[in-house]
């Protein structure tokens, strides 16, 4: 009788087992499209209010207006401090605002970010020269040159090189001179 009893209570265990397994979607009816199409469209749109305020940052670059830029960027980088070329972006703010210590920071975690672009180590190059530091200027030269030998005039980034080479060495030429507006 007490076998009984007690295959009555685990049958009894095992149901409302069952009824609670049916009770939480996902768990035993398998995936839940609902739930993982919600949250690619909450993906999808933190990636686009991203992408608005990095927009806003580069026409206020654009147009010099180097505050605001430094503020949205200020912004993107506190939402997403993984944003590709947000830190090149706010080291360009620092460069427009003369502020070349702190370029340098921004600038510095651009290279180590996209080691294989040359528009960051040219800005960085140029920040080490009005910092007066050469001999770090001229290692990020020494990159650029070794971008260029290696593009050999054919990749993508042949303009992005040339360009940088050109703006560092005329900074590297006129050294400690005031900051060229075209930076």
């Amino acid at each position: 009788m007490r076998g009984l009893f007690l295959s009555v209570l685990m049958l009894a265990a095992i149901g409302s087992l069952s009824g609670v397994a049916h009770a939480q979607p996902g768990l035993s009816t398998g995936l839940n499209p609902e739930g993982a199409d919600r949250a690619n469209q909450i993906e999808e749109n933190a990636r686009r209010q991203l992408m608005a305020i990095r927009k806003v940052g580069v026409e206020a670059l654009q147009s010099q207006n180097y505050p605001v830029a430094e503020k949205t960027f200020s912004e993107l980088l506190a939402r997403s401090p993984t944003t590709s070329d947000a830190n090149y972006l706010m080291g360009l703010a620092k460069l427009g605002l003369q502020n070349w210590g702190e370029a340098k920071q921004f600038l510095e975690i651009a290279v180590k970010q996209e080691p294989k672009r040359p528009e960051p180590k040219a800005r960085l190059g140029v920040t080490y020269v009005r910092l007066n530091d050469i001999d770090a200027a001229k290692k990020q030269r020494a990159e650029l040159v070794k971008m260029d030998k290696k593009c050999k005039g054919g990749c993508g980034d042949a303009a992005g090189i040339a360009d940088g080479l050109a703006l560092l060495d005329k900074a590297l030429a006129s050294q400690g001179s005031k900051a060229d507006p075209a930076l």
